[in-house]
């Protein structure tokens, strides 16, 4: 397989989703076991989106479609 230098959108969105509950942790806008339990969370479902990439994942165009 070629090397393709490519990020499906779920992987995008969950990663925005961990660097805002960051702003918000700094700004103390929420409590430290609130920021915990989200990123915990969200790190699961990251972790899950990276375990299902191969070859039929990466060259399906819907895996790249960001729903605005």
């Amino acid at each position: 397989m070629e090397d393709k230098n490519i990020v499906p959108s779920k992987i995008i969105e969950l990663e925005t989703s961990i660097k805002l509950l960051e702003h918000l942790k700094r700004n103390s806008v929420i409590d430290d076991g609130m920021y915990n339990f989200c990123v915990n969370k969200l790190i699961g479902k990251l972790e899950l989106e990276k375990s299902k990439i191969d070859d039929d994942y990466i060259n399906e165009i819907s895996n790249y479609k960001i729903l605005t």
